[in-house]
């Protein structure tokens, strides 16, 4: 096994795991607990790297300390896992992108092609019609001509955004072009999740929407739209069965609905469950 290329990594307990099983290898005497102890931690700390590893620990700056010391990293090396760390544990969209930035200062060189996906991936977040251009392709009178897009999207888009938009999703490999050159979609309908630590602006694309269902209120016929509000009083213990119930009845609409070939509309359906009581 190579040795793991810690600029080649956005998600620090990945990181953290390639290095311990690298180290096992050359050898195989090497335990989880050895790890931990050479990063500074006591007989107590048993497990504590499985527990990082499944991001069931945050590390600290005392940890980020030890680790970088028992992995032997270097001065540039160990600038690059601490922003690592942080980016990853950030509570909110600006720090988070913060940290990225001084990722990005730290790697040798903007080519590599994680950062390349991640902006891809960013635009993807914090740009409304990228999620939409990927649907179009699925319609079965779909041409790509900037001209007919705009149309479709009743002239909410710029040529500019169309091109930009479509360079992005080849670049995350959302979609492809077949044999004859055409655009078609890679893979089926995109549940999107927001818990990813290496996701910037993952809470942006909500917010979009959100912005664009009150103007569709407001705005659109009622034949176009659809909405419904349920307020409930229910055991605290049941909010997680609530999450999974959105989650299955997600997947369930995408695969009854998204039928492929006879698509004729791109349609929107946003979720949201909040708790508002403290």
């Amino acid at each position: 096994m190579d040795k793991p290329d810690i600029f080649q990594y956005v998600d620090y307990r990945r990181f953290l795991k390639d290095m311990y099983l690298y180290k096992k290898s050359r050898n195989p005497s090497f335990s989880e607990n050895a790890f931990v102890f050479a990063a500074g931690f006591g007989k107590n700390s048993r497990g504590y790297l499985g527990l990082v590893v499944k991001n069931k620990r945050n590390l600290t700056q005392k940890s980020i300390d030890g680790f970088a010391k028992a992995m032997d990293l270097s001065p540039e090396e160990t600038k690059y896992f601490e922003n690592m760390v942080h980016f990853n544990q950030a509570d909110n969209d600006i720090e988070k992108n913060r940290f990225f930035e001084e990722m990005k200062k730290d790697v040798k060189g903007n080519d590599v092609k994680v950062f390349q996906v991640m902006e891809h991936q960013s635009r993807y977040l914090n740009e409304w019609h990228l999620s939409v251009l990927r649907e179009l392709i699925e319609l079965k009178d779909f041409e790509e001509n900037p001209e007919w897009i705009m149309n479709r999207l009743g002239g909410t888009i710029t040529r500019e955004k169309i091109d930009e938009g479509i360079k992005d999703l080849i670049g995350l490999g959302f979609v492809i072009r077949n044999e004859e050159g055409k655009l078609v979609n890679a893979d089926g309908p995109i549940l999107l999740e927001v818990t990813s630590p290496t996701l910037r602006n993952s809470m942006a694309l909500q917010k979009h929407f959100a912005l664009k269902a009150v103007d569709a209120m407001e705005n659109l016929p009622q034949d176009k739209r659809c909405a419904q509000l349920i307020t409930l009083s229910i055991p605290k213990n049941r909010f997680e069965d609530l999450r999974h119930e959105m989650r299955f009845f997600a997947q369930q609409i995408l695969q009854k609905y998204s039928v492929g070939p006879t698509n004729e509309e791109v349609v929107q359906m946003g979720m949201q469950l909040i708790q508002v009581t403290y």
